[in-house]
């Protein structure tokens, strides 16, 4: 069920797997890779080693449907399902080997919130903090398998980074903004020339490094305190979303919103809260 185009230059050199589509609302990702593309069959950018697979509608039904999955999220279920269910299970065992026969693994998203690009740095190792400063986006997000510790959920990159392969997830925008996919291509042109497939292409400022502390579950009906957008500040003790019954969500610390969904189901994740770190 999943589409790949592939591209070999016949020279070696690594192996790089581009996903977008993942999240089937998240457009920004599906664009940006539809536009690189573009230039790939036009000729305009040629690989001058190694090998790119281009998977721009991971879950294309999804996509086509304009929601997030169809019965389960992807992105927390990339494993080996032996006797698969549903249709996201199905797709996992078409990704991981797909995964497995990559280098490296770039998976570009979207949020619903107006955002700057970040960057997911599950993975702090020199070598995937260069690959991840050489973006150019404008933070490093830090601290997300910390949130999920004990392998209930696996992500994409957390299945590449499990089998030894070099991952990053991007955010590159809003899912509603149609420039964020001029912002997911760049990205893709920066890992080309990071791994040397392309010429070098410059990134332009450091990333703001921050580190997630605490992911929030919408546990019953209420509302935000206010219209978050990803990175608002906030302090201690601010109101962040009020249940119906009165209940108020504040701050434990200063730091900055993350992610924040109005429309999560029960049960989904409702926002996340991050501060400044400093990874070294």
């Amino acid at each position: 069920m999943i589409d790949t185009i592939r591209f070999d230059s016949l020279v070696p050199g690594p192996s790089l797997l581009f996903l977008g589509g993942v999240h089937g609302d998240e457009n920004p990702g599906v664009f940006a890779l539809e536009k690189l593309l573009e230039e790939l069959h036009a000729g305009k950018i040629r690989l001058i080693r190694g090998t790119l697979t281009v998977v721009p509608r991971v879950n294309a039904g999804a996509v086509k449907r304009g929601v997030h999955f169809l019965e389960e999220n992807l992105n927390r279920i990339v494993k080996r399902h032996d006797a698969p269910v549903t249709h996201e299970q199905i797709l996992a065992n078409e990704l991981i080997p797909l995964i497995d026969s990559a280098d490296a693994v770039l998976d570009l998203h979207g949020t619903p919130a107006p955002t700057h690009p970040f960057i997911f740095l599950d993975d702090e190792s020199p070598a995937n903090k260069a690959w991840a400063e050489a973006m150019g986006a404008s933070f490093l997000l830090s601290g997300w398998p910390a949130l999920y510790a004990g392998g209930k959920t696996v992500t994409t990159t957390e299945y590449a980074q499990s089998r030894g392969k070099r991952a990053l997830t991007i955010e590159v925008g809003q899912n509603d903004d149609t420039s964020a996919a001029e912002s997911g291509r760049a990205f893709t042109l920066r890992s080309l020339a990071h791994f040397g497939l392309i010429v070098p292409v410059p990134a332009s400022g450091a990333a703001k490094p921050l580190r997630l502390t605490r992911v929030v579950y919408r546990e019953r009906e209420g509302a935000f305190a206010r219209a978050w957008n990803n990175f608002d500040p906030i302090k201690k003790g601010e109101v962040l979303a009020r249940y119906t019954d009165g209940a108020e969500l504040t701050a434990p610390e200063d730091g900055f919103m993350l992610m924040p969904f109005a429309g999560a189901e029960l049960g989904g994740e409702w926002y996340y809260l991050a501060v400044e770190a400093f990874i070294p």
